[in-house]
């Protein structure tokens, strides 16, 4: 049965596939191959139950959310996802293929092997790593578990409003989420609103919202400096100022900023195709370490900046999977020495790439212009929530670019709206992002030039609508991909990869979707250190 369905999903894979390359315009050589096995849901759910690190009452949560994700990734998609999923995968590892041709001049001609299953699994990562070591680590993880399912994840709990639209709120940092409790006027203090409390809590966020008009709640949630919206349908969103602005954008935004000269970095080592690339990772949560992550993976120098050590991290439950292959440093930008180190780095790097809120580091000497002008030939990347000019400076997370896109509608009803599964909108745009930093690069290693890529979750969720659409009109296309069956990988025998000595312990990531004979295996790339003081040595 699940062999039937991956099967359509690899169908839907290849026509997503065809139709990044003609909204991207990126041009490959290197063949791909989809990848469809059998017996991988058995394989997937016997994982649920392994590697789960929280005790108790926790620990049920964890293996109840990772069965329920699991078990949606092996059903049909009202709104697909793991063919986009796998398609973007799939468009990475070519580039990264022909980046190793350009620098080694030779080519490895064998394809590329993105596996559907695999693939899909990467948008629910979030809840299957497994940990295991630094108990000070697993405290603060079990903690953030806590803080994050309370009655303002819009993820799970949705409110009707005064005028009967319904509402969302979206706040994963106690900062905010103490905006939007002001804003409600709930008298609690933050930090008392958990999982633990979620039953009186409900109830009075929902007594609140009712209070509202969903407009005004919507602009005073943006205006507070909290995230929530109104939750639209599709014709809604495009009918909307900043639907018109991200529906006019592409994919991600490739802008030649000045012309520089050609870049030769050398040839690979056995870290992959972007060994010696030093990359500036400026990024937080889920889709901006999605898109730093993957670079990693293909043999990049990441190094991530962060103001505390990673076991300190409010969000450690979110943030675990965006550390893999990188190191980080400790650096407070409201410290001049410090900034001073951040704008060095900027000078030494290759690519630097951001994931805050549009303004938020300008203020510190480091808008995109800033970054281009202490570094004349930097690629940067830059992801945001909404377009490049309507609502550029409100801040926004994957599920609610769902629900403002009108996604979780069309994957429910008006009446029942459904997320999708996992977090598809962090991963999948900072897998685009990914793609136009690697497309950067090529053009940097042929024709040179300085270059700055942009990328929009809510972009990132109408393509969904898109590619749900060419798959709906179910019309004959040309395909340069095919798909295979049940390859002898041994990486894909593991649900879950082993990877030893990080600064927090053993860590276990899903295995990465694809896969390339002669080429490097990424988790060799994914452990990951601590309170570093500048570039590892690839």
């Amino acid at each position: 049965m699940d062999n039937t369905i991956m099967r359509k999903k690899a169908e839907d894979a290849r026509l997503c596939f065809e139709n990044l390359k003609q909204q991207t315009g990126i041009e490959t050589d290197t063949k791909v191959s989809f990848h469809v096995s059998d017996g991988q849901v058995k394989q997937m759910k016997r994982a649920c139950y392994r590697k789960n690190p929280f005790p108790g009452f926790v620990s049920v949560v964890l293996c109840h959310l990772r069965l329920k994700a699991v078990r949606r990734l092996f059903k049909e998609e009202a709104v697909i996802q793991t063919g986009p999923a796998a398609a973007v995968l799939a468009l990475n590892a070519a580039q990264a293929n022909d980046i190793k041709s350009i620098r080694d001049g030779v080519k490895n001609e064998n394809p590329i092997l993105c596996d559907v299953g695999f693939a899909g699994l990467q948008v629910i990562r979030l809840y299957m790593m497994g940990y295991f070591g630094n108990k000070t680590f697993l405290k603060e993880r079990c903690n953030s578990a806590m803080r994050v399912n309370n009655a303002l994840n819009g993820s799970f709990y949705k409110y009707q409003t005064k005028d009967g639209r319904y509402f969302s709120a979206h706040v994963y940092y106690e900062t905010q989420k103490a905006k939007m409790m002001n804003v409600l006027k709930l008298h609690k203090s933050p930090d008392e609103f958990t999982m633990s409390s979620l039953r009186k809590d409900k109830k009075d966020v929902a007594a609140a919202i009712k209070q509202f008009d969903a407009a005004d709640l919507e602009n005073k949630s943006f205006d507070s400096g909290a995230c929530g919206c109104i939750l639209r349908d599709r014709k809604e969103w495009e009918a909307s100022d900043v639907g018109k602005a991200v529906c006019d954008m592409p994919l991600f935004r490739l802008e030649k900023i000045a012309d520089t000269p050609v870049k030769h970095y050398g040839m690979t080592s056995k870290r992959g195709p972007l060994s010696g690339v030093k990359v500036l990772d400026l990024t937080h949560i889920i889709a901006g370490p999605a898109c730093t992550r993957i670079l990693a993976e293909q043999g990049a120098d990441v190094l991530l900046v962060r103001r505390g050590k990673f076991e300190a991290q409010e969000q450690a439950m979110l943030e675990l999977d965006g550390w893999a292959g990188k190191n980080s440093i400790q650096l407070d930008f409201n410290h001049p020495e410090e900034l001073a180190k951040v704008k060095e780095l900027i000078q030494q790097a290759d690519v630097v790439v951001s994931s805050y809120q549009q303004g938020a580091l300008d203020h510190f000497g480091l808008s995109p212009e800033d970054i281009h002008t202490l570094n004349p030939n930097v690629i940067y990347g830059n992801l945001m929530c909404f377009s490049d000019s309507v609502w550029k400076t409100r801040p926004g997370w994957a599920p609610l670019a769902e629900d403002i896109t009108g996604l979780s509608i069309r994957n429910g009803s008006k009446e029942t709206p459904v997320n999708l599964n996992g977090v598809p909108l962090d991963y999948i745009p900072g897998f685009l992002l990914a793609n136009g930093i690697l497309a950067a690069l090529k053009k940097s290693m042929t024709e040179g030039g300085a270059y700055t890529v942009t990328g929009s979750l809510t972009r990132a969720g109408y393509w969904l609508h898109e590619c749900t659409d060419l798959k709906l009109l179910n019309k004959p296309f040309c395909y340069t991909s095919d798909i295979v069956k049940n390859q002898p990988v041994p990486m894909w025998n593991h649900v879950l990869q082993e990877v030893s000595g990080t600064s927090v312990g053993t860590v276990f990531f899903p295995s990465p979707a694809t896969f390339q004979k002669g080429a490097c295996v990424p988790m060799a790339n994914m452990t990951f250190t601590d309170g570093n003081s500048t570039w590892k040595v690839n």
